[in-house]
């Protein structure tokens, strides 16, 4: 087929390579052979290159559950941007005002350190929900069936 011979770009690699390290979870490829497909892959120029690598291996299908599809990622995506405009945003104009009186009423003793770590900790401390907890509940409800994409 013409359209095979068509060059890829990084996408299609990038998918290629996600796809082999999924089929490396799933047991069918050894650490070995994921890493020469792998570099086959990041060589790939068209798309028989890419047929070639993934020819022996079984199509990956979202109802297989390897694949994420774009709206499911969406409260995890959510989550984030809400921790960044709650959480991260205040901290840092804080840190900065905090920073700006140390300044101005003369630069001694360096108490910003203080308000900037305690409130710094809880900060990260929510980021590292905000990044893991939205995949973690999302994966369940896979698990479980009861999570449906959004606009389905």
């Amino acid at each position: 087929m013409a359209e095979d011979f068509v060059r890829i770009g990084d996408v299609e690699r990038e998918q290629a390579a996600q796809a082999l390290a999924e089929h490396y979870a799933a047991g069918r490829l050894t650490r070995e052979e994921l890493d020469q497909r792998t570099a086959v892959v990041l060589r790939a120029r068209n798309g028989v290159d890419l047929q070639e690598v993934l020819a022996d291996l079984p199509a990956i299908t979202p109802s297989r559950g390897l694949a994420t599809r774009r709206s499911d990622q969406a409260p995890a995506r959510k989550a984030r941007t809400l921790w960044r405009s709650v959480a991260l945003a205040p901290w840092a104009v804080f840190a900065v005002f905090f920073v700006m009186i140390w300044l101005f009423t003369g630069a001694g003793y360096f108490w910003p350190v203080w308000p900037i770590m305690g409130w710094g900790i809880a900060v990260a401390i929510g980021g590292v929900l905000a990044h893991t907890v939205p995949e973690v509940y999302l994966e369940r409800q896979r698990e479980r069936g009861r999570h449906r994409p959004l606009g389905v």
